[in-house]
């Protein structure tokens, strides 16, 4: 038992660890918008969104981490499995919205996430002419309940899978054995 809590222990430091990365915004004091000239461009021969300044790229944004925090599973999965699709979104949602890279991706990851809601969201924002929401910041309360759920799953996922090493009952620890 002693030895499984190790385990589980080591596991969930090296995952908040790797997650921790997430937060380091090198571009943080960069404003949200950028000028029309340092938006990227579309290459009609290629059929591809170029970019035009280095802080356009993948390195002037965040990484697959923060994705996964802001946005869950889907939107990590899909810039994973697509990441030349996921690339292109971002860059054309720059080039439509005159947006820095961390906008446009925390837009394309809220879109992934569920795009009914996105598309609503930024619907009532036009409507009532208030700001769109800032999907790139990370907030307090969604660090803590992702980290929350990420100890239980932990926790229960680590049972079943000492439960079928061992071969021993999932709820045997109950017992008074």
């Amino acid at each position: 038992f002693l030895t499984m809590m190790k385990y589980s222990l080591i596991a969930f430091l090296a995952t908040f660890w790797g997650l921790a990365s997430a937060f380091v915004t090198p571009n943080a004091a960069r404003s949200a918008t950028v000028a029309v000239s340092m938006a990227p461009k579309y290459d009609k021969k290629a059929g591809r969104w170029e970019i035009t300044s280095p802080e356009e790229g993948p390195e002037g944004g965040y990484g697959p981490a923060k994705t996964l925090l802001i946005g869950g599973p889907k939107p990590f999965i899909s810039r994973v499995a697509t990441p030349d699709d996921y690339e292109q979104a971002v860059l054309k949602f720059m080039a439509g919205e005159k947006c820095s890279r961390e906008v446009a991706q925390g837009n394309m990851d809220r879109y992934l996430e569920n795009a009914q809601d996105w598309a609503f969201e930024r619907f009532e924002c036009e409507k009532k002419g208030r700001p769109y929401p800032q999907y790139h910041i990370v907030k307090t309360k969604q660090i803590a309940l992702t980290l929350v759920w990420a100890g239980i799953v932990a926790v229960v996922g680590g049972r079943a899978a000492f439960s079928l090493a061992t071969g021993t009952y999932y709820w045997s620890f109950l017992s008074s054995q």
